[in-house]
């Protein structure tokens, strides 16, 4: 279950709290994006992990992924223990060169789909569009051990022109960069099938569920999501025996090629997608805002297909 104590809320919230400087740089830099896990977060920058923040019991531990720092760099913020303001400040002021460190190791080890996802990420969740959105991102790069499945991310569904407090779905959502990604041991069949397996088992469905509720709650009392009529004292709750969304996002598709068309013809696709609503996202004109009219069911994307 992926949820933060009281404790870490409050210093991330409040403007005495130990965190509340990371937050309000994830707030004022677009690159950015804040991750809820269980009792810790992640700081994303182009899809990639800048800052980990696991909670101790009277301090929070800062993590820097090495792997990045291939030219050995000296970072700015010394101390990996932080237990108070200074401290934190200090990390805050280093992003500049954490963001540095990561460019150069990204143009020799490009994560394009990754990237795609935060930008989707940032449209929905907290660009000018999002107000008019119909979906908010509650996490991404998301993987559950049993039964054994990984989605890109997931998301809550609201209805236009209704409280989301009142009425939302769960989505579930896949990203596929390039026609490279459509198959294989990755592809479009394999996620529908871990998908399929994931829905059908009523424990682990009912824990997604409450993870997804949780860090949205999260998020919104964070402040992180736009939307206008947010009221933070108030809670959704996702309903079990609501069939979620699954959406596949099949960026940069080549439209000469012949592979998508084949994919989708394999009767599997209707197998697996019994207990779902499948859909495929359709992007409106141009853009990452995801709506209601934009997502597209099987036969409707095929039909989009052959024209």
């Amino acid at each position: 279950m992926r949820k933060l104590s009281d404790d870490f809320m409050s210093d991330l919230k409040n403007k005495d709290g130990l965190l509340h400087s990371v937050l309000e740089r994830v707030k004022h830099d677009d690159t950015l994006m804040l991750a809820i896990r269980n009792d810790y977060i992640n700081i994303y920058y182009r899809g990639g992990n800048l800052l980990r923040i696991n909670e101790n019991k009277d301090s929070y531990r800062f993590h820097f992924d090495n792997k990045y720092n291939t030219a050995n760099k000296e970072i700015p913020a010394r101390q990996s223990v932080v237990k108070n303001i200074s401290d934190a400040g200090e990390w805050v002021d280093a992003f500049s060169c954490l963001k540095e460190i990561m460019d150069l190791w990204f143009s020799d080890h490009p994560k394009s789909e990754r990237e795609f996802q935060q930008l989707i990420v940032r449209e929905n969740n907290c660009s000018a569009i999002a107000k008019s959105s119909e979906y908010f991102i509650s996490d991404i790069e998301f993987a559950t051990s049993e039964p054994s499945a990984r989605f890109d991310m997931m998301a809550i569904r609201r209805f236009a022109k209704k409280p989301i407090c009142k009425q939302c779905r769960a989505a579930l959502i896949e990203v596929k960069y390039g026609d490279g990604a459509l198959g294989g041991k990755a592809g479009i069949i394999k996620h529908l099938k871990d998908m399929d397996t994931l829905i059908s088992d009523p424990v682990s469905y009912s824990h997604i569920l409450e993870t997804i509720s949780n860090q949205f709650n999260q998020l919104n009392k964070l402040g992180l999501l736009n939307f206008s009529e947010a009221r933070k004292d108030e809670e959704i709750t996702l309903d079990t025996d609501d069939k979620p969304e699954v959406i596949f996002v099949l960026a940069n598709h080549n439209p000469r090629g012949k592979k998508l068309a084949t994919i989708l013809s394999d009767p599997d696709i209707t197998r697996y997608s019994e207990r779902f609503d499948l859909k495929f996202f359709v992007a409106r004109f141009a853009g990452y805002g995801f709506y209601s009219h934009c997502m597209l069911n099987l036969e409707q994307f095929q039909k989009l297909l052959e024209r």
